[in-house]
């Protein structure tokens, strides 16, 4: 959230100044030129706020242009202009189409990943023929609330859902925990790791879900190893929660309002949190659950 206003303070800026007579007069003579290219850079700085797909941003970027065109067309002494429109989605579609090949050259289809991703063509091949490993934060506030985010991305989009992520090949467990604590929770590397160490195994649970990440028809099993943790005013206070790439908004729900309001595979968390109260009788952390 903090490169997001960060972005928003620097674009009313320049549509201020860019509102000031002087600065019209000095671009006047290319004018077509300096929307595509102010437009350009408002894309750009919308992927390094929010980290969206490129059309997601693309869409927003060139609504963000319309509404301007709008707002002028109230202003005394200026007006609404097609053509200014049409030069802001040029320079959005050139902006996105560089983000593109940059995405693409990121992630090539054929070579192997340092950082243990599989590339995409392989990662496609895997989630249609395998169950994914995957570890999920099950964290707790004092006040005995649990932290959801709801998921931008498939599957279960929309959903509010544990923070987590898939174990990485040869990534061991506790570097998993400790590299998803640090980008899920926004963590600093020393308090990851010492959550990692703390971590308490809830068990083993089949997630069955219906769609994939690439594709609404082919069908994704993970395997989900939750770890829980009950954290203290300080570790709230140090989460810098990031928004999005994967999560649009996060929240802490009472256990009773958690269970009906989580995806259908958090719900067991809910209660194996709730088995936990006070006076609720022991539960074994070594089950293995089909959700």
């Amino acid at each position: 959230m903090h490169r997001l206003a960060w972005v928003i303070l620097l674009l009313a800026a320049a549509y201020a100044l860019a509102l000031w007579q002087p600065v019209r007069a000095w671009y006047s003579d290319v004018d077509k030129l300096a929307h595509g290219l102010v437009f350009a850079g408002v894309y750009a700085a919308l992927a390094w706020a929010l980290r969206w797909k490129p059309w997601t941003l693309a869409t927003l970027a060139l609504v963000l242009g319309a509404a301007v065109e709008v707002h002028q067309y109230f202003l005394p002494g200026f007006s609404a202009s097609l053509k200014d429109w049409l030069a802001d989605a040029v320079g959005i579609a050139l902006a996105c189409g560089a983000h593109l090949a940059w995405v693409l050259w990121r992630a090539p289809g054929d070579a192997e990943s340092p950082d243990g991703l599989l590339p995409l063509a392989q990662f496609q091949q895997a989630v249609a023929a395998l169950p994914l490993v995957s570890v999920d934060w099950v964290l707790t506030n004092p006040a005995g609330e649990l932290l959801v985010g709801q998921r931008l991305n498939a599957p279960a989009r929309g959903a509010w859902f544990t923070p987590g992520g898939r174990i990485r090949k040869g990534e061991p467990l506790a570097a998993a925990l400790r590299r998803v604590a640090a980008e899920e929770l926004g963590l600093a590397d020393e308090r990851a790791g010492a959550l990692a160490q703390r971590g308490e195994p809830m068990g083993a649970w089949d997630h069955f879900y219906p769609d994939a990440a690439f594709s609404p028809t082919v069908p994704t099993h993970y395997v989900n190893l939750p770890y829980a943790a009950r954290l203290s005013e300080a570790e709230v206070n140090a989460l810098n929660l990031p928004v999005g790439e994967q999560h649009g908004h996060w929240q802490w729900l009472p256990l009773a309002q958690a269970a009906d309001t989580v995806h259908e595979h958090v719900k067991p968390y809910v209660a194996w949190l709730q088995a936990r109260a006070p006076g609720a009788a022991p539960v074994s952390p070594y089950l293995v659950h089909a959700t």
